[in-house]
Parts: structure tokens; C-alpha cells; sequence
């Protein structure tokens, strides 16, 4: 029981997964922008800046947060259609 409150702590409390935005040829820049803006909270130069990596690299790290913040945040933005998946979070921080 220890164990699975530990696990329920780690799963809200602390970052431990990110979204990872991938290039696609359906949406444009103006749209990834806005999505990025109105659901990432990035402000129009970060929102730019994400856009243009994920188009030159293939992909790029939209946001960091606990699992099940960046589950419901995949989905609102599986929804509307840009290609996201969610990797662990690996810090270099600590």
C-alpha cells in the first residue's frame, strides 16, 4: 500500500514525463502556434520557436509535468491533430 501512494505522489506531484511534438505535413505554422499558445500556455515567440524546431528537426520537447497532466494534455492535443507522443522526463538538473 506504501508502494502504491508512493506511486500515486511521483504520478501528480513531481515532473516526470514530456510531450514531444513531431513534424507533419497537415497542420501549418499559424496553427501549431496557436494550439501551442492556448494549451502549452507558451507565449507567440516560444510557440515560433517549438514550431520551426519541430520542423527542421522532426521534433521538439512542447512541455514538461507530472503523467497524468501531460496524459489529458496528449489527448487535447491528439484531438486536434497535431502528432505528440509522451516520453519520461529525464532532468539534468538533478
Amino acid at each position: 500500500m506504501i508502494f502504491l501512494s508512493k506511486l500515486y505522489k511521483k504520478m501528480v506531484l513531481e515532473k516526470t514525463h514530456q510531450l514531444i511534438l513531431h513534424n507533419d505535413t497537415e497542420n501549418n505554422y499559424l496553427y501549431v502556434m496557436a494550439v501551442l499558445s492556448k494549451y502549452c500556455n507558451h507565449d507567440r515567440e516560444q510557440a515560433e520557436q517549438c514550431a520551426i524546431i519541430a520542423h527542421n528537426n522532426g521534433v521538439c520537447a512542447i512541455k514538461s509535468g507530472n503523467f497524468l497532466d501531460m496524459m489529458e494534455l496528449k489527448a487535447q492535443l491528439d484531438d486536434l491533430g497535431l502528432k505528440v507522443e509522451m516520453d519520461e522526463f529525464a532532468s539534468d538538473l538533478y
